[in-house]
This record gives C-alpha cells, sequence and structure tokens, in this order.
C-alpha cells in the first residue's frame, strides 16, 4: 500500500518508455497503474502501524544490540503487548523491564539480559514539495512513512499539587529518538543514533493540546467528506467528548490554569503563548461546526435525540467562545 513509492519509481519507468525504449503500450499500462495509486492514495484508509523503541540492556547481549535502543515498526493492528510477546520469544531468558526510564550501570554490567519495550510517537516530516496546506489523505502517509524522529512523552509534576486544576503545573518530559535510517526501509527496525530530552511547560501542552484535538475533528471530517459510507461511531464520539462538558471538562481548566489576571502578572513572557492558545479554542469551534453538520446528515432515527442533544451543547459553547475569543471562519476550497 506504499503508492507514493510505487508512483515515484513508475515515474522513472515512464521516462524509459517514452523516451528510450519508445513502448507506448507499456507506457499506457503504467499510467493507468498510477492513475490507480493517485485515486487509491485520496480515498483508501491505510492502517497506520504503531512503532516502539526497545532498548537491549546487560552483558548477555550479543554485542551488536547489547546496551542500545532500536526503533521497530511493527505490523498492522498489532498492539504492544503483542509486539512484546514476540520480541520476548526471541529471548526467551530475558527479563522485560517495567519502566521506561533509562537503566543505570548496574543492569548495562549485568550478566543478565533485561528488555526495555514502550511505544514511540512518529514525528511527521513533510517533503518541501509540500509548501502549502494538502488534504490529510495525502499528509497521512507522511505521519508513519520516511520518518526518522519518534517521541516519548512523559507527566510530571511540578510545585504542589493544585486538587482544583491538574493543568496548571503538568509539564511534559519528551525524549526525542533519531534513527541512522528513515522507517521503513530495507528492515522494520534500526538503531537510535542519537537522544535528546526537552522539557514543555503546562501552557505550552495545553497549546500543543489544543492544536491536536483541531486537527482530530477536522482530519475526521475531512475523511467523512471523501468517503461518505464511514461509520459515524468514531465521529459521535469525538465530537460529544469536546462539546460535552460532562464529559471531557472542554478547555475551562485552561481558562483556570492561564487566563487569569496571577498568571499573566507572574508570566508576562507567555502573553504571546496565551494568545495563542485563544486562537486555537475560537479556531475549535467552526471545526465542530462541520463535524455536526455532517454529523446531523448521517445519524438515524435512534440516535436523533442523543444528536439533538449534542447540537444544544455546542450552541452553548459557540456562544461563549465567539463572545470571548471572537469567530473563526473555515475558507472552503471547492
Amino acid at each position: 500500500q506504499m503508492w507514493e513509492e510505487a508512483i515515484a519509481l513508475g515515474k522513472e519507468l515512464a521516462e524509459q518508455y517514452e523516451n528510450e525504449m519508445f513502448d507506448y503500450e507499456q507506457l499506457s499500462e503504467l499510467l493507468r497503474k498510477q492513475a490507480q495509486f493517485y485515486e487509491n492514495i485520496v480515498k483508501v484508509i491505510r492502517p497506520k502501524p504503531d512503532y516502539f523503541a526497545v532498548g537491549y540492556y546487560g552483558q548477555g547481549f550479543p554485542t551488536f544490540i547489547r546496551n542500545k535502543v532500536f526503533i521497530y515498526r511493527g505490523k498492522e493492528y498489532e498492539r504492544r503487548e503483542d509486539f512484546e510477546a514476540r520480541l520476548l520469544t526471541q529471548f526467551p531468558n530475558a527479563e522485560k523491564m517495567k519502566t521506561t526510564s533509562p537503566p543505570g550501570d548496574d543492569i548495562k554490567n549485568s550478566s543478565g539480559q533485561y528488555i526495555q519495550c514502550f511505544t514511540v510517537k512518529p514525528k511527521l516530516d513533510l517533503p518541501s514539495k509540500f509548501h502549502r496546506p494538502v488534504s490529510e489523505q495525502i499528509v497521512s502517509f507522511y505521519r508513519v512513512n520516511e520518518v526518522q524522529r519518534f517521541e516519548y512523552s512523559r507527566p510530571v509534576r511540578k510545585g504542589e499539587k493544585n486538587p482544583d486544576n491538574e493543568f496548571a503545573n503538568m509539564w511534559i518530559e519528551r525524549t526525542v529518538y533519531v534513527t541512522a535510517y528513515k522507517l521503513p526501509g530495507i528492515l522494520r527496525w534500526f538503531e537510535v543514533k542519537s537522544v535528546f530530552m526537552v522539557e514543555i511547560s503546562p501552557l505550552e501542552n495545553a497549546i500543543e493540546t489544543m492544536q491536536l484535538t483541531n486537527d482530530k475533528i477536522n482530519n475526521m471530517v475531512q475523511q467523512h467528506l471523501n468517503d461518505p459510507n464511514l461509520p459515524i461511531n468514531p465521529l459521535s464520539m469525538l465530537l460529544n467528548g469536546i462539546v460535552d462538558p460532562a464529559v471531557m471538562g472542554g478547555f475551562a481548566n485552561y481558562e483556570k490554569a492561564f487566563f487569569t489576571e496571577k498568571y499573566m502578572h507572574e508570566h508576562p513572557e507567555d502573553h504571546d503563548k496565551i494568545e495563542k492558545l485563544k486562537d486555537l479554542i475560537a479556531w475549535q469551534i467552526p471545526f465542530l461546526a462541520e463535524g455536526i453538520r455532517i454529523h446531523g446528515e448521517k445519524v438515524t432515527e435512534a440516535l436523533r435525540p442523543f444528536h439533538e442533544r449534542m447540537e444544544a451543547c455546542f450552541r452553548q459553547l459557540k456562544d461563549k467562545v465567539e463572545k470571548q475569543y471572537g469567530v473563526r471562519a473555515v475558507v472552503s476550497y471547492l
């Protein structure tokens, strides 16, 4: 299903058929294949494999993997538990580590075998040719392919715990792994060549979370516009989880944590970031509006009361957000 790679190879072949071999019959067949590949990219939903960081610690391992970390590409729909089981069958004497922190010298120098395994998130690196916004169906390939940087994030609390608002002091400790080559490659796993760590402040974490939520709504809306036959349940759960304050609490926690005079006074350097977060909150409304419109068109009569309740919650949310953060409008490209 790596049609993007097939298209690149097809273009090389087309050059040969057209200008070197003058085999127009083969050329026409190849161009028909390419046309199908382009259509597949836009219309076919492809499963996204997970990536796993695996560390082999202890003197009991062969030298080529000993005390090294590798990034593995999992199989389609493979859960971490299944991947781990598959991994441990190759090393039946190995002990699985229960922590994701880097081990100390006592484990690295021990005579045993210790395996550390956890899920990492591939970091999107779009080719430079995409210099303007493009369809999510096109971008989605690059979210899990041609990737070389992977992230693992761990929440860390700093300062006193605030029982009323857990977001106020929730920092993120993010470890970035860079592999020797892009995945997938000639192998499904490559060694990690460099590791570095960054700290994400609570406000930056809020901005990132809000951006991801907006992207998620927008991506699902695009999928439903591209394929009207998609099941409605994932869209129902996503929209309801955002517009119903009883389910998720929405962004009210961000307002309590960061939009107060006290926070502004103590962190004047965060003014631009606070404006960015407010902008993202405002932008969520047009994305939600489109999602609820599609939901209303596809919902069954049995779920009509659920949809009407969701619409009522959305109207309240829309009034509140537009009053406080302004109105945003999505430009439709027909």
